[in-house]
Order: C-alpha cells, then structure tokens, then sequence
C-alpha cells in the first residue's frame, strides 16, 4: 500500500478528482483551477512519487498500475477524513455554523425562499449556504449537508442517507391567458403546441399520456424554470408544478384539466449528521413548512 504521510494532500485531492472525471479539463472546474495547473502538479505528484499515474490519450486520463495502486490508498484516507468530518460535526450541539442546502431552482424561487428568510432570521447565527441543482449531490463527501429532491414515485432515494418524504408533488397543464385566446387545445384544428422538454420526437410519452395527446411539442427547454418562463410568455401549453404555475401571473390552468402527481419530494441528509443541533432544527422547520402548506403544493384552491 503506498505510503501518503509525504505526500501533499492537495495533490492526492487533485488525483481523486482527475481519476473520477477522466479529464484535466474537467477536473480542473470542479476543483476551481485552471487546466495547466492540473496537469502540472498530476506531473510533480508523478515526479514526487517516481511512478507514471496515468495513461494520457485522446479518451482522456486512466490510471496506470501504479495509479490504481494509489487510488486504493487514496480512497481509504480520504473516507477516513470524511467520515472524521461527518462526525465532528454531527457532535455539534450549538444551534451556529453553516448548513449547506441543494435544492431545485423552482422550489427556491416559488416557495422556499420567503421563509428561509424567516429561519435565517430566527437563526442568526447559523449560516445558510444555498446551491440550486438538480444533480446528486455526494452528501457523503460533504458537497451538501441536506438535500430537497424529486424522485418518481415508483423510486426511493440511497439506501445510505437518511430521508423524510415531504410531499407528493402535484403537476398540471398550464398555459397563458393571451395563448389559450388564439390556440385552442380543444379545438379539432387546433394551432396549439406543447413546449417540448428536448425529444427527438413530437408526440413523446409525457405528451400522449396528457389531456391533448395530437397536439405535437416544439423546442427544446429542458429547464423547469424557463418552462414556466415560456408558459407565461406564450411560447406554448406546459406542464408545471401547481405551486409554479399557480404562481405565475397571467398564466392559467388548461380548462378541463387536473391537477396529477409522479413525483415525491424527499428531504434527505448523511446519517452521521442527524443528530446535529442545527441540522435537526432546520430539517424540522422545512418539514413544518410543507405539512402546513401542502394545499399550495397540491394545487388546491384556497
């Protein structure tokens, strides 16, 4: 097993991300450096170690042998530094210090928001960092401490994380009032369009499952925030969350149509940080928060 007491850390770090991603480029964003300073000190590490750590070719970067060899090595400390991190910090018994939270963009802006305020407010001393995403997180790496995500109902998040389901999450058909004035989905001509999430196809399996399977998707937004954008600026018929579309001025539900729900929020968090003082208040005020709203994320009339 190598030896990493003489090491720079650093370096083992840059390697671990290189070795993932496969690429300098791409390792090089991640890490937040540039790409010549990447392959720059992949080349001391080489050269501090006396080993050549990857094959280098057109596909990108594999670890050699001796590569590979460090790579068991280097997973293990960096597990063991993690797992010291986790626990450090779920021992933490002061309602103070950071919680870093991933979410969607359209709850954060539809919903979230005001009432982070409110717990920052009531707060003070905790330090809520916020990063919009849909991708998964690696909670076990500390990436993000809580995590809000959306898995279809026939789904259930890693076995390895602590999860609360929040909600289900209801969706509708929406469109503006203006479109719905000149487009008629219900019409047996209708000049109507769906606002495509990015298929190949016209009629894919979300748009023959809806209320207007003949009438085709254009465009490719594959981004809930700009669909909704879209929808209110005429673009075309969508599918929103009501808490979205419900909240989108000038934009109506289809008539005829009703609300439905695929997909179930889940708050979820690393076991080893459950029992953090501040961690366990902030999951209890979100999950506060969804039980006391669930008619807006339903989509029922007040």
């Amino acid at each position: 097993m190598v030896q990493l007491s003489t090491i720079d850390w650093d370096n083992v770090r840059l390697f671990l991300e290189l070795t993932r991603r496969g690429s300098a480029r791409s390792a090089a964003q991640a890490l937040g450096m540039s790409h010549s300073t990447v392959v720059r000190r992949v080349e001391r590490l080489e050269s501090d170690l006396g080993a050549r750590l990857f094959d280098r070719d057109f596909t990108g970067y594999r670890p050699t042998p001796a590569g590979q060899t460090l790579l068991d090595s280097a997973l293990k400390a960096e597990e063991a530094i993690l797992a010291a991190d986790r626990q450090l910090h779920g021992s933490d018994a002061s309602l103070s210090g950071e919680i870093t939270l991933t979410m969607p963009d359209v709850l954060a802006y539809f919903f979230l928001m005001p009432e982070l305020v409110t717990f920052t407010e009531r707060y003070p001393d905790i330090d809520l960092k916020m990063l919009i995403s849909y991708d998964v997180f690696d909670l076990s790496r500390r990436e993000a401490d809580i995590a809000l995500r959306l898995y279809r109902q026939d789904h259930l998040p890693p076995e390895d994380l602590v999860g609360r389901k929040l909600q289900a999450v209801w969706s509708c058909y929406y469109a503006s009032e203006t479109y719905l004035e000149s487009h008629d989905p219900h019409a047996s001509d209708s000049t109507a369009r769906w606002i495509g999430w990015g298929e190949d196809e016209p009629h894919p399996e979300w748009v023959r499952n809806s209320p207007f399977p003949d009438i085709p998707a254009y465009g490719y937004l594959n981004n809930a925030m700009l669909q909704a954008r879209a929808v209110q600026c005429g673009f075309g018929l969508g599918t929103l969350p009501c808490l979205v579309g419900d909240a989108l001025p000038g934009v109506v539900r289809i008539p005829g149509c009703e609300p439905y729900s695929n997909y179930n929020l889940w708050m979820l968090t690393h076991p080893d940080l459950r029992d953090t003082a501040r961690h366990r208040v902030f999951r209890e005020f979100v999950a506060n928060l969804f039980r006391d709203r669930q008619d807006k994320i339903q989509g029922i009339p007040r």
